[in-house]
């Protein structure tokens, strides 16, 4: 079960209001506590197991939620950029052994040291 909360935050505490359970709203510091307080409260009331219960945190906080996804965003390309990189770097490494350069050779080209490049063969 999804239940989806919308959190505020005001005067230094999380104003949460759930749709799913009558537009209850509920008060606290931080955000985990509510979740919980949440599956609880529906456990409570509807005898759900809390492990069943998926709480989706909708926060209202203008201009910084944008910011965070952008962030989010370049996370993951940063991270598929990564992968593609050492991808390559492996292909390289390959190439360069099949053209029979040593692992010192091929570490001082990559400017990395020979256990690296050992480490790199080995994952191929």
């Amino acid at each position: 079960m999804e239940i989806r909360a919308e959190c505020e935050r005001k005067a230094g505490a999380w104003r949460v209001r759930v749709p799913e359970l009558d537009n209850l709203l509920i008060s606290t510091k931080r955000l985990d506590l509510a979740t919980e307080q949440i599956k609880d409260l529906v456990h409570e009331y509807q005898g759900i197991d809390p492990c069943d219960v998926v709480v989706k945190v909708e926060a209202a906080m203008p201009g910084i939620m944008c910011d965070l996804e952008a962030a989010q965003i370049k996370m993951r390309e940063s991270q598929r950029l990564q992968e593609e990189a050492s991808r390559e770097i492996r292909d390289v490494v390959s190439r360069l052994r099949s053209e029979g350069l040593s692992m010192r050779d091929i570490g001082v080209l990559l400017q990395i040291s020979p256990q690296r490049v050992a480490q790199l063969t080995d994952s191929i």
